[in-house]
């Protein structure tokens, strides 16, 4: 009996330690190279827990498989601190030298298609923004048309008049200088702008030179490859069970195959976007969405020596996706090592399938 136990015990020590392992490696693996392990990634939060809890059992037995336990979650705590923290309180920021506080948001075109179900969504978006009074905003999915008055290039622009400098780069420009893409409002002066084009994609990248009080920093605003699931096929992730038919087995394979080509398609982008960080000749902030969680290959290749601001005055799990899926981290602000960043919020806003964050960045040397 005590040698059944201690064989089970090994085997619910060694397979979960041994997972946690393949979930962290997914953020060295270029997906490109070997896309199988990148799915282990999502599992992070959930692995390191169940390794937590296995540890204490084990402490509590007083066996020595504690030590392999405690070892991958040594090995795993950076990545643990990239997905938690701790931090609860905030600083009063009158004592900083040179505060620039700064949002990045993903919009969903501004709930043009109202999938919020909310009514006057695109003014309490607006609204929203001016109060919290951010001194950079980065958008993603930014959008105008003509075909409805609070969406127009006029309006909008009319709506954030206080931001004397802004940037915006659509993906193709229709009539009346309307588009979907990136944009970048300042309330400093932007003395040089240029977009980063990626192949074959939908998404694209942008930075803007910002003189702030004197000082230059290059802003980055990302979008990278989403994986473009239709709420049909959400629906049906929800409704799978150990009993598929055929029909539900290529439905599933299907979506494997997008998350194949995002997660492919992502790898190249961040690698682009981190020759653009790498090359830049001023202190950057990198702001955006990555579509991607904090153990990925692409929030390392982005992220490289950059402070994460979640990291550093952030709390809890900090998800940023707002839908049916489990709410990862996907988007994120980093910044130049010398800068130091305070009051990390993430903003449960429910007029997009992203949540709004902000955090202030003290950019004094």
């Amino acid at each position: 009996m005590n040698r059944f136990v201690n064989s089970l015990t090994i085997i619910f020590t060694i397979i979960p330690a041994f997972l946690l392992i393949c979930s962290v490696a997914t953020a060295y693996i270029n997906p490109s190279h070997l896309h199988i392990f990148t799915f282990a990634g999502f599992l992070f939060p959930v692995l390191w827990i169940v390794n937590l809890i296995i540890l204490l059992w084990l402490v509590s037995r007083k066996n020595m498989l504690l030590l392999i336990t405690l070892l991958v979650l040594a090995l795993s705590w950076d990545h643990w601190q990239n997905t938690f923290q701790f931090n609860s309180s905030s600083r009063e920021l009158q004592n900083l030298k040179e505060p620039v506080k700064v949002m990045s948001y993903n919009t969903r075109m501004f709930d043009f298609y109202n999938h919020s179900g909310k009514e006057g969504a695109p003014e309490k978006i607006f609204d929203f923004i001016i109060q919290q009074n951010p001194d950079i905003i980065c958008f993603q999915e930014y959008f105008t048309s003509l075909r409805k008055e609070e969406y127009t290039p006029t309006a909008i622009k009319a709506r954030f008049r206080q931001y004397g400098y802004k940037y915006i780069e659509y993906l193709k420009t229709h009539k009346g200088g309307t588009g979907y893409g990136l944009a970048i409002f300042s309330k400093h002066p932007i003395t040089n702008k240029n977009a980063i084009r990626f192949e074959n994609s939908l998404n694209l990248s942008s930075y803007a030179d910002i003189d702030i009080n004197g000082k230059r920093v290059r802003v980055f605003n990302n979008h990278l490859e989403s994986i473009g699931f239709q709420d049909h096929e959400l629906s049906y992730l929800d409704s799978l069970d150990f009993r598929m038919s055929e029909s539900q087995k290529e439905g599933l394979r299907n979506i494997s195959d997008k998350l194949t080509r995002a997660f492919n398609s992502r790898s190249k982008q961040a690698e682009t976007i981190s020759r653009h960080i790498n090359n830049s000749p001023y202190p950057v902030i990198v702001c955006g969405d990555f579509n991607d969680t904090p153990v990925s290959y692409v929030y390392r290749t982005v992220r490289q020596d950059l402070k994460d601001a979640f990291r550093e005055s952030g709390s809890g799990f900090g998800g940023t996706y707002n839908g049916k899926l489990p709410s990862f981290r996907i988007d994120y602000i980093f910044h130049s090592p010398q800068f130091k960043s305070y009051n990390f919020s993430r903003f449960k806003l429910g007029y997009s399938d992203h949540f709004p964050i902000m955090t202030t960045i003290d950019i004094k040397n």
